[in-house]
């Protein structure tokens, strides 16, 4: 897998994740402390959360990493 592909891939879970839970950005950021700026950055695949952060997403979601950065 290419690395703009996981972007793509971690931006949209992370995207459809957050919606389906009916919350903002503003609201997830302050979740996992992290900025809305972030956590948009994240959902516009500028930039990919850590391994650090991936695994605090995957906690907060209740799926796991594998989940978080497969397309599936």
């Amino acid at each position: 897998m290419e690395k703009e592909e996981l972007y793509l891939i971690v931006a949209k879970n992370i995207s459809d994740l957050r919606r389906a839970a009916g919350m903002t950005q503003l609201d997830l950021a302050d979740k996992i402390h992290y900025s809305d700026k972030t956590v948009s950055k994240w959902e516009r695949d500028i930039s990919l959360p850590d391994l650090d952060v991936l695994c605090s997403l995957a906690d907060y979601f209740q799926i796991t990493v594998d989940e978080l950065t497969r397309d599936e």
